[in-house]
């Protein structure tokens, strides 16, 4: 099972996230459904670990809060574009939850990431396009803002490619709790 844990996104929020799409040569746009903000991606693991993994997440201790997405920008920065996505600004509850669930990979000899970790939603993917091309896209946009996204779950999913894309199935729902 190829599994990542994110916190999904609110239907307003996703809404506004389509209506950046424009046709683009080589850019394939994300779904509605595919869009989510990455906690963590674990990669494949067998269904005893999934299991145990949906276990271990349910111990995480955090509370709600909101996040607020700020920029367009592409990765890898200064090469060839592959990912188009949406910036969060820098949010320390965001980060806390994100080393909370990291924690609880790494407890279970899941590997942590080996680069830091850089908040974001993948508005598409590219293939073959110019930077020039993607530079000036990101400079129509780089002003597009939403805030007050409210954060109150986060969830375990299950990834399967498909040639149009990877489809996501959730596994577990948790809800933020703060403490009790």
């Amino acid at each position: 099972m190829r599994l990542f844990i994110a916190i999904p996104l609110p239907k307003r929020v996703k809404r506004k996230l389509l209506n950046l799409q424009q046709p683009i040569d080589g850019v394939r746009w994300q779904s509605q459904e595919q869009m989510h903000l990455t906690l963590k991606f674990v990669g494949e693991v067998d269904k005893t670990t999934a299991s145990e993994l949906r276990d271990e997440l349910d111990n995480i201790v955090h509370p709600d809060f909101t996040i607020t997405i700020a920029g367009i920008g592409y990765f890898p920065e200064g090469k060839q574009p592959k990912v188009v996505w949406a910036g969060i600004k820098k949010n320390e509850n965001l980060q806390e939850l994100h080393q909370k669930v990291e924690e609880r990979c790494e407890k279970m000899g899941i590997a942590p990431e080996n680069r830091s970790y850089k908040p974001h939603i993948t508005i598409g993917r590219t293939k073959n396009t110019s930077k020039r091309t993607i530079a000036s896209y990101i400079n129509q946009h780089k002003k597009f803002t939403i805030r007050e996204i409210p954060v109150n779950e986060f969830v375990l999913y299950e990834s399967k490619l498909h040639p149009d894309g990877a489809h996501h199935q959730r596994l577990q729902t948790y809800l933020l709790k703060a403490d009790e």
